[in-house]
């Protein structure tokens, strides 16, 4: 299918948004990523011009969202980076089965480091959308400086306004930030994990973990994880590679 781009925004430090309006019928669950092919680049890239994002937007809203950290190292994000308004590229999808199926009720633990947020921001936004009072989701989302949290505005109202959604922010370098931040601080370990399912009135035994990631966050959570002898039917991960 051919997309335009109908919009841009910046999220984050060094993250931005795209918003694309599909010229045929399209439907997806929240989760699932499309592949995106520019017809030609305007920087070199070895790995070609396609690449998979995650769809940050929920099926519930008008238009497909790309979001992503732009590196200089990447010609296919260079060049995603400089497009205008009105332009179009091929998508291709939707595919993954990262999916929250709104079946699944009962309480999930999404634990994101980095741009691993976006298929958690389509399953917090799905749930709102559609009243899903009986899925509880809580969020812990991790990373290096609060410039770096995608989101952010949007996550601190859903948290207010939603009885069913928990989000819990955490930055692991403060002290390299111009910002003052009064949050939690360090990397999400298994204390910090135990905290704040205490905090939230869960129980551990009752719990699905959603991780999603850089591999080696995704990892080292599958570890803590274990470490707090949750089983692995308990536990589901997409490592996000070479973003």
């Amino acid at each position: 299918m051919k997309l335009t781009l109908v919009k841009k925004k910046d999220e984050a430090k060094g993250t931005h948004s795209f918003f694309w309006q599909a010229d045929k019928n399209f439907t997806y669950l929240p989760g699932q990523y499309l592949y995106y092919t520019f017809p030609e680049l305007n920087y070199p890239d070895p790995r070609g011009s396609t690449r998979h994002f995650t769809i940050s937007s929920s099926p519930t809203e008008n238009e497909i969202r790309l979001t992503t950290r732009i590196r200089d190292e990447s010609g296919f994000k260079k060049t995603l980076n400089e497009i205008k308004v009105g332009s179009t590229l091929l998508g291709e999808g939707p595919n993954g089965t990262f999916i929250l199926d709104e079946n699944e009720k009962g309480n999930h633990v999404l634990i994101a480091g980095g741009i691993g947020i976006t298929p958690f921001r389509s399953f917090i936004k799905y749930n709102i959308d559609n009243k899903l009072t009986d899925i509880k989701l809580s969020l812990i989302y991790s990373n290096t400086i609060p410039e770096e949290i995608t989101f952010k505005k949007e996550l601190d109202i859903w948290a207010k306004e939603y009885a069913n959604i928990n989000v819990a922010l955490t930055v692991s370098k403060p002290e390299e930030s111009k910002l003052k931040w009064k949050g939690l601080s360090g990397r999400i370990d298994a204390e910090m994990i135990k905290k704040l399912i205490v905090n939230w009135k869960l129980k551990n035994e009752n719990l699905t973990y959603w991780l999603c990631g850089p591999p080696p966050l995704v990892e080292a959570m599958e570890k803590t994880l274990g470490e707090l002898k949750v089983t692995s039917d308990k536990v589901r991960s997409e490592k996000f590679t070479g973003y």
